[in-house]
């Protein structure tokens, strides 16, 4: 009986010593993010190209300029006059997924340079029931400045 009781023992020891090997998992996003920010771009251009039922002007490629972590220009036109919502800095389009995905969208397609981790699709249709809310992102030609 003894014996046996040190084997629990000795078995309950072992296994409180074992190491924590807990594995996470990190999402597609969460990956990405770290791609991108290991890359520590302050000063870098993109292209941008809305998807929506939005006017023609509205959908064109337009330059995005970030400067210093913050929109400089669109289009060359400084941000300031330009004002809008839909354009933003790499780390604001990761800020703008993680929102839409916390409503549970209905649809959802996402793409991310595979070197730098910057999205380069994004796209999302939160509700079947409400008509042309969708719009997507495409982000191309990002070179750091």
């Amino acid at each position: 009986m003894l014996k046996y009781l040190l084997i629990v023992i000795l078995l309950f020891i072992i296994n409180s010593c074992t190491s924590n090997t807990e594995i996470v998992i990190q999402d597609e996003v969460s990956i990405n993010l770290r791609k991108w920010k290991n890359k520590n771009f302050s000063n870098y251009q993109f292209t941008l190209q809305i998807s929506c039922y939005c006017v023609e002007n509205y959908t064109l490629p337009k330059q995005v300029v970030i400067k210093n972590n913050k929109i400089f220009s669109v289009g060359g036109v400084f941000y300031a006059e330009v004002n809008d919502p839909s354009f933003k800095t790499v780390e604001g389009y990761f800020k703008y997924i993680r929102n839409k995905q916390s409503k549970n969208p209905v649809q959802e397609s996402l793409n991310f340079d595979p070197t730098m981790g910057y999205p380069t699709y994004i796209y999302f249709d939160i509700s079947e029931m409400i008509a042309d809310e969708e719009i997507g992102y495409t982000i191309s030609n990002l070179i750091q400045l």
